[in-house]
């Protein structure tokens, strides 16, 4: 299998340090999200606060403390007792006294020991060719060292979505390729979770027996299952009788309310070209699916799971995609509409926008895994 395009900004790096040409070294790290060391101890002291997280010296250099920043591709294993935090160029160097040290990418062939003396002045120089890490979004990575092919590369192309939304490579299920604060924080913050026992529980209500059937999957279920194409004075009166029958009457407007979101929404992906002129959505599993992925890195990221628990839910989630969705753009389609239910709010703003860019990215560039792996089949086309 060949993919159009795969991520190797070390091997940019490692040709411009050859060429000694510190410029283009900089201008490189500039547009990349850069990782630091730091003691897993401190990391969890920090994730506990709710306060900006510098970087700093974390381990010493040939016995001489100095920044060690490293690209994505370039992280080394330091052992269970070290994780990295991540940013921008600007962030990394924030701090740095002149006659100080930075080591960019030890034991790679880019390795380049520099002083805070040429780097912090070109950074002052050029705030425009550093990309804030918070704007580096919206990008297709595939990762040398990742998963290329079989079922967990399949299983990772199916959270391709939230990958991309965040440019993260999205075939990478790897513990060391995350901001450990961030990750801590993103998971307590956003999903209540804070433990082990927290991480499985949200999982299972992604994937398992605890599943969550929110009002949007109710009445998509309720329509999928008439086998009817249903207007939506018809889909409103199949919705009241389930509530009559099941002794639901409570959930009525919720209900109703969620048929008139998603008429809204698939009038528009019509008139966008998401859905055929007379397409419907017919599951947003794909979003469940998507979180799932990247629940389980998060999980593995930050020690709440192992690396072959984290493998077998990707792996779940994979088939639960398949299980319910028959194309790429099936499972796209419900992923942004299932996005869009729970961020959007019917404005059809950034989060509309964004995550149709993703999707049309996704089904038409050559270097997409959805460009590349057989959706069916769970392996790379024939």
């Amino acid at each position: 299998m060949t993919w159009a395009t795969l991520a190797d900004v070390e091997a940019e790096l490692a040709r411009a340090r050859r060429e000694d040409d510190l410029d283009r070294f900089l201008e490189l790290l500039g547009d990349e999200e850069l990782f630091v060391p730091i003691h897993r101890d401190e990391a969890q002291r920090l994730a506990r606060e709710r306060t900006w997280s510098p970087a700093k010296v974390c381990c010493a250099h040939d016995g001489e403390p100095s920044l060690q920043v490293f690209t994505r591709g370039a992280l080394p294993d330091f052992g269970a007792d070290v994780v990295f935090l991540s940013g921008d160029l600007d962030w990394a160097t924030h701090g740095l006294w002149p006659g100080e040290q930075v080591v960019f990418n030890r034991g790679t062939l880019g390795e380049w020991r520099v002083s805070a003396a040429d780097v912090l002045p070109w950074v002052d120089a050029n705030p425009h060719r550093v990309t804030a890490v918070e704007q580096q979004v919206e990008r297709l990575y595939t990762a040398r060292y990742g998963v290329l092919d079989g079922p967990v590369a399949h299983a990772l192309a199916c959270g391709a979505h939230q990958a991309v939304l965040s440019a993260e490579p999205w075939n990478v299920l790897d513990a060391r390729y995350h901001d450990y604060v961030a990750e801590v924080r993103g998971l307590r913050d956003w999903w209540g979770v804070a433990d082990a026992a927290g991480w499985r529980a949200a999982m299972d209500r992604l994937l398992g027996d605890s599943y969550q059937l929110t009002t949007g999957n109710l009445v998509l279920v309720l329509r999928a299952r008439s086998g009817l194409a249903l207007d939506v004075y018809a889909w409103v009166g199949l919705v009241r009788q389930w509530c009559a029958e099941n002794g639901a009457d409570d959930q009525v407007g919720p209900l109703v309310d969620a048929v008139r979101r998603i008429v809204r929404y698939e009038q528009r992906f019509r008139a966008d070209g998401l859905l055929a002129p007379d397409g419907v959505v017919d599951s947003i599993i794909g979003w469940d699916v998507g979180r799932a992925v990247e629940l389980a890195r998060w999980g593995l990221a930050v020690g709440y799971c192992d690396a072959l628990t984290a493998e077998l839910m990707v792996l779940e989630a994979g088939a639960i995609a398949r299980r319910y969705h028959g194309s790429w753009a099936e499972l796209s389609t419900g992923y942004v509409l299932g996005r869009l239910l729970a961020l959007d709010g019917e404005e059809f703003g950034p989060e509309y926008a964004s995550a149709a860019r993703v999707r049309h990215r996704l089904l038409n560039d050559p270097a997409s895994p959805w460009s590349t792996l057989d959706f069916e089949a769970g392996g790379p086309h024939s």
